[in-house]
């Protein structure tokens, strides 16, 4: 016996015969809501030069405070961890990357809610796993018309900036060279 009232269970119902393709993600507004309900996973991509400068990305959006971030991406349906750094660092930085096999770490990132969002709890808990990447030879960071204020801006770090995003800090045990 279920605990949903008619019409919860008559769209879910309608959401089970919709046909949704879970391995190329989900449309967002039922991506926002399952984050509100189940923790997602997130892949973060941990990426040096040979200078031993931290590559990190801008975050602006209504989910996260303006700051600067890993790089990153969320799992899809069936999809492998090779598969999703590969199409991460495709989308978020311009190329593919060589990755270690192992993560480098593995966390659960509870941001809880956030009351300035319409549904306070979409996107608040993620489990995070942070892999070391490697860029090709001669890879040129290609921000073409963005400003550094722009989601998606890429810099070199030579430390983490005084807004590295708040969430990530979670990983600052690995990332003790770039705190000085």
């Amino acid at each position: 016996m279920s605990d949903l009232t008619p019409q919860c269970m008559a769209a879910l119902q309608q959401l089970r015969e919709y046909t949704l393709d879970p391995y190329h993600g989900l449309p967002e507004d039922l991506f926002l809501f399952i984050s509100g309900l189940i923790p997602v996973v997130n892949v973060d991509l941990l990426i040096v030069n040979e200078k031993g400068q931290l590559l990190l990305s801008r975050r602006n959006d209504e989910f996260f405070e303006k700051s600067w971030h890993i790089p990153g991406g969320c799992m899809r349906y069936g999809e492998s961890f090779e598969a999703r750094i590969q199409q991460t660092a495709v989308r978020e930085i311009g190329t593919q990357v060589q990755m270690e096999k192992e993560p480098v770490a593995i966390r659960n990132v509870i941001r809880g809610e956030n009351p300035e969002l319409k549904y306070p709890r979409e996107r608040g808990h993620n489990v995070a796993i942070l892999y070391r990447c490697k860029l090709p030879a001669g890879f040129e960071i290609e921000n073409g018309d963005k400003t550094e204020e722009e989601n998606g801006y890429l810099k070199w770090f030579d430390k983490l900036p005084e807004d590295f995003m708040q969430i990530q800090k979670v990983y600052l045990d690995v990332l003790g060279l770039w705190r000085r």
